[in-house]
């Protein structure tokens, strides 16, 4: 839909003759503008009339700045080296793209779609980087400015030329359109990201400007230390030279410290739930177990005593420890034990000293239990795919089998898992 800018009449009349003369400008949806003059002239004398209609488009030199930064950032070096359509179009024609095919893309659309505006305004461009074709219904970049073989190239030749500005207002006021405006009181820029949250994808509050090249960096830089850089709002925005390496290493290590920032969230739950759990006067410690020993072995001793004990021992260690499944019964088990072998206890034809820990070193014991327990808890959670209870209902891996064993605590079920491994594999580590 158009809309009427001014509208100026004008008459004349010499003798018999007049003449009246109409400008109307008007501006189109593709924002351009159209002048359109209509001269009606009449002579009286011998009541002959003729008029004629002249119109004209123009772009606004504002339209006009936008189609160059659009289709300039089209061909840039930013754009090509992971646009695949784009790549994909360049070698069909030595480079050469059809306006046809731009005028698809929806920025560009949000412009203008009418091929001759576009071509007008780039005839404007004096940044060397686009060559136009003489028939004016297609474009390239100049064959002089070959595109960056790769990421790593693409990333050394930006690093000096980037800076990264931080302080706008994480809103969603804030947009490219304004920022690609705010930026031109500096001068050009080849391009400007605006930095997203983790997750949220919201705009962070900050912008990564690519200047034309590393003084123009340089200059941005040192001017706004001289004189502070204050956005419309009045937030004063802090500016640092930037390369694109270092960028990605601070992106990569935001993203691990948000990793850990749930990981530690979910292990504190799991631990808050084991902490509740504790078995007071239900631990033993072993001490000067053979080389050989095994938990296998170890578990022979306690089993016709107690339920599924919990064995907290690695192959050659010389300590190991037993966990019980109920409360004040570590005395009481271990004097059966020893009673079975009359006052010792010989695991792997080596005798052993036992004793049932208590006090402080019992606290401390459930603590680095728990803190263990809980951290391979999220890590199992956390498994891709990974559903308790087994893969599927027909091996009734987990499903019926943890039906008939409810009695049974979640240490039980875990420790079936980990006789399995040990017996695949006895040098890995046991879970607590």
């Amino acid at each position: 839909m158009t809309e009427k800018l001014s509208s100026v009449e004008e008459t004349v009349v010499n003798g018999d003759i007049v003449t009246t003369v109409t400008k109307t400008k008007t501006i189109n949806p593709d924002h351009t503008i159209t002048t359109t003059t209509t001269v009606d002239k009449t002579d009286h004398a011998d009541e002959d009339n003729h008029m004629t209609t002249l119109s004209q488009t123009t772009t606004t030199p504002e339209l006009e700045k936008q189609i160059i930064r659009q289709i300039e950032y089209y061909f840039s070096d930013v754009n090509m080296i992971r646009d695949k359509f784009l790549k994909d179009e360049v070698v069909k024609d030595q480079g050469w793209i059809p306006l046809s095919v731009l005028t698809t893309f929806k920025r560009l659309q949000s412009l203008t779609t009418d091929c001759k505006t576009i071509m007008n305004a780039l005839k404007n461009s004096v940044s060397g980087l686009l060559q136009l074709d003489e028939s004016e219904n297609k474009i390239r970049r100049h064959p002089d400015r070959p595109i960056p073989n790769s990421q790593a190239e693409l990333e050394l030749a930006l690093r000096d030329r980037t800076v990264c500005v931080e302080g706008f207002p994480p809103t969603d006021d804030v947009t490219l359109d304004k920022l690609l405006q705010f930026f031109e009181k500096y001068g050009s820029t080849d391009n400007i990201q605006m930095k997203k949250k983790y997750k949220s994808k919201d705009f962070s509050g900050s912008v990564f400007a690519v200047f034309p090249n590393e003084k123009k960096a340089r200059e941005f830089v040192e001017n706004s230390k001289q004189t502070p850089i204050k956005y419309d709002d009045g937030s004063f925005l802090e500016c640092s030279l930037q390369d694109h390496t270092t960028m990605r290493g601070k992106e990569k290590q935001a993203k691990k410290e948000k990793k850990q920032e749930e990981f530690d969230k979910k292990t504190n739950e799991h631990l808050e739930k084991l902490n509740s759990e504790n078995f007071l006067g239900a631990v033993i410690h072993l001490a000067g177990m053979a080389a050989d020993a095994t938990r296998e072995l170890i578990k022979e001793k306690f089993l016709p005593f107690t339920k599924l004990p919990w064995v907290d021992f690695n192959r050659g260690d010389p300590e190991a420890w037993i966990r019980l499944n109920e409360a004040n019964t570590a005395k009481d088990v271990l004097d059966k034990v020893l009673a079975a072998g009359n006052g010792k206890l010989v695991i792997s034809d080596k005798e052993v000293n036992s004793r049932v820990i208590e006090g402080e070193e019992e606290t401390q014991f459930w603590k680095q239990a728990n803190e263990k327990r809980a951290a391979q808890r999220t890590h199992k959670n956390e498994r891709p795919g990974r559903k308790r209870g087994g893969f599927n209902k027909k091996n009734r891996r987990g499903g019926q089998k943890r039906k008939n064993n409810q009695n049974q605590s979640d240490e039980s079920d875990d420790d079936n898992d980990n006789d399995t491994s040990s017996k695949s594999d006895s040098s890995k580590k046991v879970k607590v």
